[in-house]
């Protein structure tokens, strides 16, 4: 058997590296994320039609994505309804601790069986075609992201290139600016120090290349003007410490933050799937001995 006859670990990287997303897959997340926004505006105080609506809309949403082209997917449908859940189970996660066990904002919508200090259900799907869309967004062929998150760590005067290193110091900021919050929600300024030291620590860690400064400006303007929408006009929740049309200063670097952690996490969960979408696509190296031989 000829080993050039095998596609080379170097072409199967580079293949999985090489992860963007087209024009027509991130309008389809964007669509998705904007549909169930408008509903919350005109409907969010219908509990049963919300309750509808949302999943209709994710049904809708996968069953656009499945019709692109594969080499535009990138994966089956199995890894991205399995990547979607994921999506849901750390949006919805996060959000029913800070919620119902923490208290550090309250939802005001109705819900369909109405108890105290509850998320509504639907707001747990949408949490999913969020962070999906984040995710797409992050790797947006319009924006330039770099082939590769970079594994690049400083420790002071020295470099450790691990990806291991960087997304275990990732999660220890997203687990200490959490657990701050929890504590400190209602104070006008702990509420947000923390979150503004974990960004200047992620930067002096990992760096800030134009793509994330990009994601960045995204972040600090898109998220609060949005969230702004939503209480003042869906009603849906409200913070304590509303400072800017009701969104606090520390949602608004939490999402800073948020966008940058995701960026890298993401982009390897979705180079993950690519080199599994590669390696299926492969004929088995027995096929490819026997054809060579034969």
């Amino acid at each position: 058997m000829s080993a050039h006859l095998i596609p080379p670990a170097a072409e199967r990287m580079r293949h999985a590296c090489a992860v963007s997303i087209s024009d027509r897959a991130c309008a389809i997340d964007a669509a998705a994320v904007a549909a169930v926004g408008a509903a919350i505006c005109v409907a969010s105080q219908h509990p049963v039609v919300m309750s509808l609506a949302v999943p209709a809309v994710l049904g809708l949403r996968c069953r656009a994505w499945r019709r692109l082209p594969a080499d535009v997917r990138g994966h089956a449908l199995g890894c991205e309804i399995a990547f979607l859940a994921l999506c849901v189970v750390l949006g919805a996660g996060n959000d029913w601790n800070s919620v119902v066990r923490q208290g550090v904002y309250d939802y005001t919508v109705p819900l369909v069986f109405p108890r105290a200090r509850a998320i509504p259900g639907w707001m747990l799907l949408y949490w999913g075609l969020i962070l999906r869309f984040v995710a797409t967004l992050c790797r947006w062929e319009r924006l330039a992201p770099p082939a590769c998150p970079a594994d690049d760590v400083h420790l002071g005067a020295r470099i450790v290139a691990s990806p291991r290193l960087k997304v275990a110091a990732e999660v220890a900021l997203v687990v200490s600016t959490r657990q701050m919050i929890y504590l400190y929600s209602r104070d006008p300024v702990l509420s947000w120090v923390p979150f503004a030291m974990a960004l200047v620590a992620y930067v002096a860690m990992f760096g800030c290349t134009p793509h994330e400064r990009t994601l960045l400006a995204l972040a600090a303007i898109a998220g609060p003007v949005v969230e702004s929408i939503f209480i003042q006009v869906g009603g849906l929740h409200v913070y304590h410490l509303g400072w800017f049309g009701g969104v606090p200063l520390w949602i608004i670097l939490w999402w800073m933050l948020a966008v940058l952690v995701w960026n890298d996490v993401s982009a390897r969960l979705l180079a993950w799937l690519a080199r599994r979408a590669y390696d299926q696509a492969q004929p088995p190296a027995r096929a490819i001995s026997t054809a060579a031989t034969g």
